[in-house]
């Protein structure tokens, strides 16, 4: 059940990746989108050729940030963000959300 979630967010992610008109709500919770706007400066490059070029709140966007968080460079010269670079940036976000939510105190343990 679980590589399902996964694989289903990681073609939500390519059809994000190909259209650049999707809202990132297709993928994202609020939470997760606002945790993707604070990491945007940190993960746009020195130059403009490796800055974002898609609207915020985009689910080219977020898919954007999740693909140079698993390794991608950001040129568009270079061919799109492969599954597996995908999957590398989703978990990478994945253990940063959760990292960015425990000040918040908004996450619940059930034993």
């Amino acid at each position: 059940m679980l590589a399902l979630s996964i694989s289903v967010r990681i073609l939500q992610l390519i059809q994000g990746r190909d259209n650049p008109d999707l809202p990132a709500s297709v993928a994202f919770s609020h939470e997760q989108q606002q945790c993707l706007s604070t990491l945007a400066p940190t993960l746009d490059g020195k130059t403009r050729l490796q800055q974002n070029p898609y609207p915020p709140s985009t689910l080219a966007w977020a898919t954007w940030m999740i693909a140079r968080l698993g390794g991608w460079s950001g040129y568009k010269s270079q061919k799109p963000p492969g599954i597996t670079t995908l999957v590398r940036g989703l978990e990478q976000f994945e253990s940063t959300f959760f990292a960015w939510k425990l000040p918040l105190g908004t996450l619940v343990c059930t034993p």
